[in-house]
């Protein structure tokens, strides 16, 4: 199974484990995969959403992905493919409404 594959099957589980870590975070699945294209997509989005610094949720995002058993070499790998992923789409489907 390649990487991709294994990251889609942890999306799930990494954004339960986020939503307990952060209690007041309230996105959705989607919300988590969109900002999951980045560390610092999803570290921003958890700190707009619940007020607490940058630091602290870094260090919780860390927590959250070591319980996971991710390492951040590759958490980064998994988030650049799918943010790759992720724009390609979305290239695709703006470009059917912008001709």
């Amino acid at each position: 199974m390649d990487t991709q594959s294994v990251f889609q099957g942890k999306v799930g589980e990494i954004s339960n484990a986020l939503k307990s870590q952060f209690t007041n975070l309230n996105l959705s699945e989607d919300d988590i995969k969109m900002a999951m294209k980045s560390p610092d997509d999803l570290i921003n989005l958890i700190c707009e959403r619940t007020g607490i610094s940058k630091e602290e949720a870094t260090q919780k995002v860390h927590a959250v992905m070591s319980t996971l058993h991710i390492d951040d070499d590759t958490a980064k790998s998994w988030m650049a493919k799918f943010g790759d992923k992720v724009e390609s789409k979305y290239d695709a489907f703006k470009s059917k409404f912008t001709h």
